[in-house]
C-alpha cells in the first residue's frame, strides 16, 4: 500500500485513539476519506497528521480563566470548587490593582472578589469591573459579611453580580460555567458534535461581545458581497452560543437565529478547511434537518470558521443554495481568506477593548 495512504487501524495509531473514533471523525467530515472497491475505508497519512497537529494545538490552547481577587484561604476554596471542571484555570491577586490588571489581561469568564467592611478600594474596583465593556460577558461574585442589600446599595441591582457569604456553597461557582453538552440527554448530544475546547470556546464567543448586538453595515456588506461571489441566495455570520445559532450578519434569511441543534455549522467549526455539503438530501447529517426539509430548503452549503485571537472556533461564513453544487475549488479558498479577514475583523474589535484597558491606547 502506498506510504502516504493509510486504513483505519494506522489512521487510529498515529492519533493514539481508538479505531471507533477514527470512524467517527471521518463519519463527521473531520478527516476526508473514501472506499475501496472492496468496501474499506482509506484517509491520506497529511490529513491525518494535520488533525493530529489540531488536536495537539487544541489540548494546549488558553482554558477559561477565573480570577480572584482576595485572600490565599479564598483562592484555596476558589480552586478546590473549581478543580472538577476541565479545562478552567484560576489565577490569584491579593491587591486591587493588581485584579484590576489581571482583569483585562484575563478577560475572565467569573471573578471572585473578597470584600471586606469599609474596603473602599475594592469597593471600586468592583464598580470599575461591572462598568467596564470589556468585561460585560464576565460573571462577578461578591464575597463579604455584608448582607447582599448592603453590597447592592453600593454596587447597584446589577444582575451580573452574584453576593455570597463568607462560608458560601463552593458549589454555587460552577454555575454558569459548566460545560452545557453536560447538562444534555445521550440523545440530544447525538444531535451534533461539540468540541472538546467547548467550554473555553463559548468563553471566547461571550468575549467577542457581539452575540444579540444590532445591525452593523460592514458586516452585512461582507455578507452581501460572499453571496455575490458566490452566486449564492443566502450569506450568514454566525457565532455558536451554548444552545443557538446566532447571525451576526445574514443575507437572504430574514430571521436573526436557528436552534444550534440545527447549525450545519455545528460541523465548520471541527475543522481548519472549509467544510462543504454539496447536496444536504443526500448527507445523512443532515437529511432531516428541519432546515433542508422546509424553508430556506438547504441543499448547497460551505461554510469556513472564524477563530478568535487565541484559535478558538466562534462560528463561520458560510454560503448556501436551495440546490446541489460542486463549488470551484477557486470559490473554496476565496471563502477562506474571506473568513479569516473576517476574523482579523472581530479580533482587532477585541484587542482593541484590551488596549485601551491596559491604558496603552
Amino acid at each position: 500500500m502506498n506510504e502516504s495512504i493509510l486504513t483505519t487501524s494506522a489512521a487510529a495509531r498515529l492519533l493514539g485513539v481508538s479505531i471507533r473514533t477514527v470512524q467517527t471523525w471521518i463519519e463527521q467530515g473531520i478527516v476526508a476519506s473514501w472506499k475501496t472497491p472492496g468496501g474499506h475505508r482509506r484517509v491520506r497519512r497529511e490529513d491525518v497528521l494535520a488533525l493530529r497537529e489540531r488536536l495537539v494545538a487544541r489540548e494546549s490552547s488558553t482554558s477559561v480563566p477565573v480570577l480572584v481577587i482576595g485572600s490565599e484561604e479564598l483562592a484555596r476554596k476558589c480552586r478546590a470548587a473549581l478543580a472538577s471542571l476541565p479545562g478552567v484555570s484560576v489565577t490569584t491577586e491579593s491587591d486591587a490593582l493588581s485584579g484590576l490588571v489581571a482583569a483585562g489581561r484575563l478577560t475572565p469568564a467569573l471573578i471572585v472578589v473578597e470584600l471586606g467592611r469599609s474596603d473602599w478600594e475594592r469597593l471600586g474596583l468592583v464598580r470599575r469591573l461591572v462598568t467596564s465593556q470589556l468585561l460585560a460577558h464576565s460573571r462577578i461574585a461578591v464575597v463579604s459579611e455584608a448582607s447582599a442589600d448592603q453590597v447592592r446599595i453600593d454596587l447597584g441591582a446589577e444582575r451580573r453580580i452574584q453576593v455570597l457569604a463568607p462560608n458560601f456553597d463552593p458549589e454555587v461557582l460552577t454555575e454558569g460555567l459548566v460545560l452545557p453538552a453536560q447538562n444534555k440527554s445521550a440523545e440530544a448530544q447525538s444531535l451534533y458534535p461539540v468540541p472538546s475546547d467547548e467550554m473555553a470556546r463559548l468563553h471566547a464567543v461571550a468575549r467577542t461581545l457581539l452575540v444579540d448586538t444590532a445591525d452593523e453595515p460592514d458586516y452585512d456588506a461582507i455578507a452581501r458581497m460572499t453571496a455575490g461571489l458566490f452566486d449564492v441566495p443566502i450569506c450568514l455570520v454566525t457565532l455558536l452560543t451554548p444552545d443557538r445559532q446566532w447571525f451576526k450578519a445574514r443575507y437572504g434569511l430574514t430571521v436573526p437565529e436557528t436552534p444550534r441543534a440545527w447549525a450545519f455549522c455545528n460541523y465548520t467549526i471541527l475543522q481548519k478547511d472549509v467544510f462543504v455539503v454539496e447536496d444536504a438530501t443526500a448527507d445523512s447529517r443532515f437529511q432531516s434537518n428541519p432546515l433542508v426539509t422546509a424553508e430556506p430548503t438547504i441543499r448547497f452549503y460551505a461554510g469556513a470558521p472564524l477563530y478568535d485571537y487565541e484559535g478558538f472556533a466562534l462560528g463561520a461564513l458560510c454560503v448556501i443554495d436551495r440546490k446541489p453544487r460542486v463549488p470551484e475549488p477557486s470559490r473554496v479558498q476565496t471563502l477562506q481568506i474571506l473568513a479569516s479577514l473576517l476574523s482579523d475583523r472581530i479580533n482587532l474589535r477585541t484587542r482593541t477593548r484590551q488596549i485601551r484597558w491596559s491604558g496603552r491606547e
